[in-house]
């Protein structure tokens, strides 16, 4: 996006750091570090977000493979808070989020082309650095040392890890031990999820339009299955970014029971339950592929009597596994973990 396209607040540059010390250091660009890093920002502080992934949002992400798109992570998103409505709300008037009629009752938030719009959005006018793996956190004098294998990345004089619950707890074991062990009472369920590249589009598995909504059968071991399309089917106007895909997400009990299954077997038990539930079978696929998030569904998150930050007010984590599993309430914990370092 041009310069001039940018809102006042994302020109502002932040206050130059000294040196490779920034006021700030995140770990983490998932929605909870990102949530953190936009608020630093805006205070005028210099930060840097460091990621080891290549992609901006951890869960809310979007695949693209062979000329296929796939929103394989977080399927939508909704707020409940004040403070993350107006982030929505700034985003739907950026263009970058719509209304998706996830049910006959229920109408969503997601990305006008993907999902990973809105963690793009997110990021503007930010410093980040991805496909960095830190390996190692340390005290360098009265600052903290994020470290790679080949040497010093950058120290802060304060810093937010938002990385999953167990690789914060393997992080921070050794400077900041009490909070490694509020990360290690954390605990998930994982998720199996699917990518098919269709030759041909799947009917509407009722009788009317209205009726073409995504699978929903835990039951029978599928959290959701979106037919990718379907996310334009009430916006005639936006055209789809690519055809045929199909999107199946399995549940958190039957990807516990097939955590460690092999890719293809696991296709292949999915597009078969997803054959049983649609009734009708899938046409020719042309592409597929699996993607198993460990780290998914919060299931129990970490016990809040133990504070989610250090008694020097150096370090804080965050992320969704101290509030719950939905993309807001990782939100809401970036923002709170920002906020105690103040």
């Amino acid at each position: 996006m041009p310069l001039s396209q940018l809102s006042p607040t994302q020109k502002r540059k932040p206050r130059p750091k000294e040196g490779n010390t920034y006021d700030l250091i995140i770990l983490g660009s998932g929605i909870a570090g990102l949530a953190a890093a936009r608020l630093a920002e805006k205070d005028n502080k210099s930060v840097l977000v460091v990621d080891k992934g290549r992609r901006l949002g951890g869960r809310v992400s979007t695949r693209r493979k062979n000329g296929f798109l796939f929103n394989h992570g977080a399927q939508f998103v909704t707020a409940k808070g004040n403070e993350f409505a107006a982030l929505l709300a700034d985003a739907r008037k950026a263009g970058i989020l719509k209304d998706w009629r996830i049910d006959p009752a229920k109408t969503v938030q997601i990305g006008t082309q993907s999902m990973s719009d809105l963690p793009q959005f997110m990021a503007r006018g930010l410093e980040i650095r991805q496909q960095i793996e830190v390996t190692r956190i340390a005290h360098i004098g009265p600052n903290i040392g994020f470290f790679s294998d080949a040497g010093l990345i950058a120290c802060g004089r304060q810093a937010i890890v938002s990385a999953p619950a167990p690789q914060t707890a393997h992080m921070l074991a050794n400077i900041y031990p009490d909070l490694a062990a509020t990360a290690e009472l954390a605990k998930y369920d994982p998720c199996w999820t699917i990518m098919l590249g269709l030759e041909a589009d799947i009917e509407p598995f009722g009788q009317s339009q209205d009726q073409f909504f995504p699978i929903r059968n835990e039951a029978a071991g599928i959290s959701l299955a979106v037919p990718e399309p379907l996310r334009f089917v009430y916006q005639p106007d936006l055209i789809p970014p690519t055809p045929s895909a199909l999107t199946i997400q399995a549940s958190g009990k039957w990807s516990q029971q097939y955590r460690d299954e092999d890719r293809q077997t696991v296709i292949a038990q999915l597009c078969t339950i997803w054959e049983k539930i649609s009734g009708q079978p899938l046409p020719t696929i042309l592409d597929a592929s699996a993607h198993r998030w460990l780290y998914a569904k919060v299931t129990e998150v970490a016990n809040e009597n133990t504070p989610p930050y250090s008694d020097d007010k150096k370090m804080a984590i965050a992320g969704d596994w101290l509030r719950g599993p939905r993309v807001e309430q990782a939100f809401d914990s970036g923002t709170a973990a920002y906020r105690t370092l103040c």
